[in-house]
């Protein structure tokens, strides 16, 4: 067999020889060559060798693989119970803050409700109060216009009975004897409104002719001029005195009779200190001096300064007690015994 090899061998040698001299030799030589001897065994056995050191090393790592695998798989599964135990516990909160949440729900539909219902009333009781507030309004006013109306029907009543009993009785004014105060019977009650008051006494008195009543007191109004001191003393003989002057209502209605007019007053300094003639305190009482003035002026060449005051369209003034101005008397009215 080996001879048989051998020619082979030779043959083919032959053919290469021949090959070589036609063109390059076939590449079978060398693979034949290295496959020639015990170099295949030699090959062989290596890469068995290493085909089972690489089925070792698979087999080593799909062990570790496997055990790593359950280790994970128990991890998952602790983990997958735990996940699912806090679901349930947060399934259950889900369902308990439900649970609140519609009933806070409820509770604020009602507050709202309650809220909606007190803002009603609060309008209605608003409404109420506003339309009790303009009726009340309406009432004092319709009250102040229905007394001043019954004042007004009151004094004009008076005036009336005291003009009638002027009549029936002759009574003279000023430029004679003392004033007369008329005696008369007071005026019903009117409907239960209270009246203004007057006097007490079972009968009222009225102001002599030409006479003006303000407020409880008569006042006479002279056309002629005096100095003061005669002024006075006139007022004197007719049982009053020179007007003293107590509020701002008794101002106008002096100076609403007297117009641009100078006229006396009951106030004078002839002591050194301003008085009142019917001892009424001047320091507490009513004041309307002209702006600068009390001044005691005594350059006006009459000799010495301002002692008495007079009525002046924008206030009082102070001037030289000689001058003949204009006087108003005032008398309160008398009270029957």
């Amino acid at each position: 067999m080996s001879m048989q090899y051998e020619k082979f061998q030779h043959s083919e040698t032959e053919k290469q020889s021949q090959g070589s001299r036609n063109g390059p030799p076939p590449p079978l030589h060398h693979l034949q060559r290295l496959c020639s001897g015990p170099r295949p065994f030699l090959l062989s056995l290596g890469i068995s060798l290493l085909l089972l050191v690489g089925i070792c090393v698979i087999g080593s790592q799909n062990s570790k693989c496997q055990r790593d695998l359950v280790t994970l798989g128990g991890t998952f599964s602790n983990f997958t119970s735990s996940t699912v135990a806090e679901l349930q516990a947060l399934n259950a909160q889900g369902g308990s803050l439900q649970e609140t949440t519609t009933s806070l729900k409820a509770e604020v539909e009602n507050h709202k409700r309650e809220l909606q219902a007190a803002r009603s009333l609060n309008d209605k009781v608003f409404a109420l109060e506003s339309k009790l507030e303009k009726d009340q309004r309406q009432l004092q006013a319709d009250h102040s216009d229905t007394l001043a109306r019954v004042q007004q029907l009151a004094k004009d009543l008076r005036t009336l009975t005291c003009q009638v009993a002027a009549l029936k009785s002759n009574g003279e004014g000023c430029g004679g004897a003392a004033p007369h105060f008329l005696l008369v019977p007071p005026p019903p009650p009117l409907g239960g409104i209270s009246e203004p008051p007057r006097p007490s006494g079972s009968q009222s008195t009225c102001c002599p002719v030409n006479w003006l009543e303000f407020e409880g007191s008569c006042y006479w109004f002279s056309r002629s001029g005096k100095t003061w001191p005669e002024a006075e003393k006139h007022c004197r003989l007719e049982n009053a005195h020179l007007v003293v002057v107590n509020s701002r209502e008794e101002e106008n209605f002096v100076q609403e009779h007297i117009g641009s007019l100078h006229a006396w007053m009951g106030l004078s300094d002839a002591e050194g200190a301003w008085k009142w003639v019917d001892g009424t305190d001047y320091e507490t009482n009513f004041k309307n001096w002209r702006p600068g003035q009390p001044d005691d002026w005594h350059g006006h060449g009459l000799g010495g300064g301002e002692d008495c005051a007079h009525f002046y369209p924008d206030g009082w003034n102070d001037d030289v007690c000689q001058r003949p101005y204009r006087w108003v008397c005032e008398a309160h009215l008398g009270v029957a015994g």
